[in-house]
């Protein structure tokens, strides 16, 4: 599942949810044979079935995907560069059918082998991608607009009754020039997502005391409480990656221990360590956090507000919402699939 941070000029704010707000996640398919056996049996038979390598092809009902190269692997599968029958290029990741999947199968008759899911190719990840520049720092024309494209995306989740609880530059990333989406950023991995409001679209009460969520270095006041995180939450994490994407780095870069980040967190929002924490940043941010900072569990955040707070700074600016990306030079067609150890902290 991916989300669009797509805009369009000029009313770029509008909220775009293509294919019904699950950008390109065409296919989810479970391999099967016809035979009928038991669950045991399909277990048995699990642990002996080979998983699609590259240059093999697999199909569904109406398309077929040639796996051309590996473009990452871990515990939950393998992505594949892949091309589809049209010549398009998307990413392909495959797992083996766990036994934990087995309980949905039918009467536990049919025996499956693996599943895919076929995604668009993502280019790399905002995280990799200022790592890579200069000062480890991207201009500021590309910081704000990554700024409203990523706003945007946030939105477009939060629209249809989720939250991310992960929001940070690793989950964000433009499509593969090979697909033409390079000037679209992306949000994907929504591994720890949840529903904030229920069928009815009722809002889900909070919950008392849970674990922590997220990442420490964009985690707001509230996870590092460990209290339920709202649509607050999500855009205090966007704020954090904002400053960040801005300036080159957080105050707290460096620090591991959750106790230190918080006291650090806390202490950007007073005096002299507000002053520091938005230097070199537009007058525009202070009001982005006294916004966000406002914000309790129930509330919907003022989307339409901070739009156009952004669009302000972009007209100050005289910054052209399709100008290049700063890593537009670059030839290298790496997708975005795995996270750095810098940034699981």
């Amino acid at each position: 599942m991916h989300l669009s941070g797509n805009t369009s000029p000029p009313q770029y704010a509008a909220t775009q949810i293509p294919t019904n707000a699950v950008e390109s996640c065409t296919e989810l398919l479970i391999i099967s044979s016809s035979s009928r056996m038991t669950t045991q049996l399909a277990v048995q038979q699990l642990e002996r079935d080979r998983l699609p390598v590259v240059n093999d092809e697999i199909a569904s009902e109406d398309n077929r995907y040639r796996l051309l190269q590996i473009l990452g692997d871990g515990g939950y599968g393998t992505v594949f560069l892949s091309q589809n029958t049209q010549n398009r290029n998307v990413a392909v990741k495959t797992e083996k059918y766990s036994k934990s999947m087995l309980h949905i199968e039918v009467n536990g008759t049919c025996k499956p082998d693996y599943v895919y899911v076929v995604m668009t190719l993502l280019y790399k990840d905002l995280h990799k991608l200022r790592s890579e520049l200069p000062d480890r720092k991207f201009s500021f024309s590309t910081a704000l607009r990554l700024a409203i494209q990523t706003f945007n995306a946030i939105e477009e989740l939060h629209s249809i009754g989720f939250i991310s609880r992960d929001i940070k530059p690793g989950n964000f990333a433009p499509g593969h020039k090979a697909t033409k989406q390079g000037k679209i950023i992306f949000m994907y991995d929504f591994g720890l997502a949840r529903r904030y409001l229920d069928k009815n679209k009722n809002l889900v009460p909070s919950r008392n005391e849970v674990g922590w969520r997220g990442t420490t270095r964009y985690g707001s006041l509230v996870a590092h409480k460990r209290m339920d995180l709202s649509r607050r939450d999500d855009i205090e994490s966007w704020f954090y990656m904002l400053i960040e994407i801005t300036k080159g780095s957080l105050p707290w870069r460096l620090v591991t221990d959750r106790a230190q980040v918080y006291a650090a967190k806390q202490a950007a929002r007073e005096g002299d360590g507000r002053k520091n924490f938005l230097s070199d940043t537009p007058p525009q941010y202070n009001s982005l956090l006294t916004w966000i900072d406002a914000l309790v569990f129930e509330d919907t955040p003022p989307y339409s507000k901070f739009y156009n707070l952004l669009e302000t700074i972009r007209e100050e600016s005289k910054i052209r919402m399709y100008e290049h990306w700063d890593w537009e030079e670059e030839t290298s067609p790496v997708t975005s699939i795995s996270r750095t150890n810098s940034e699981r902290n």
